[in-house]
């Protein structure tokens, strides 16, 4: 029977890849807490850290001054987890596919195709105050 209280989890730091082993050890407690299991848990912390790691160099183009918000929230038996940054925004259909034989040696160009390959859904929410991508894996 699915659990139906909502827990829920806000850390929001600077641009700066200094907050990456903190933002991986919150996500790593957050999703124990609820009841992943360890490869879920490695999964979505590998899937958070290039996603916050994008929002700090492409979104707010590793500007200290603008923020990046992770929200955490399990409810019903399924994860879901905000990155908010404060950057122009991108269209996520202008990013190379990175299995085409021209891309396959590129040295960047492959972390949002790991997100979806290890989430089980990812959307998009693009504005020119920034980009907010919300990932979600069921339990």
């Amino acid at each position: 029977m699915p659990d139906n209280s909502v827990q829920t989890e806000t850390i929001s730091f600077p641009s700066d890849v200094e907050y990456l082993d903190t933002i991986e050890k919150v996500s790593a407690k957050f999703t124990a807490s609820v009841g992943f299991d360890e490869s879920d848990v490695d999964d979505i912390s590998i899937a958070l850290t290039e996603l916050v790691n994008n929002a700090i160099h492409h979104g707010n183009k590793n500007d200290k001054s603008k923020k990046v918000t992770v929200i955490f929230t399990f409810e019903d038996d399924c994860l879901s987890i905000r990155i908010i940054d404060e950057g122009n925004g991108f269209k996520p259909e202008s990013i190379d596919d990175p299995l085409h034989p021209d891309n396959i040696m590129a040295e960047s160009g492959r972390g949002l195709y790991l997100v979806k390959a290890l989430m089980d859904n990812v959307d998009y929410n693009i504005t020119q105050s920034g980009t907010e991508i919300i990932m979600y894996k069921k339990k």
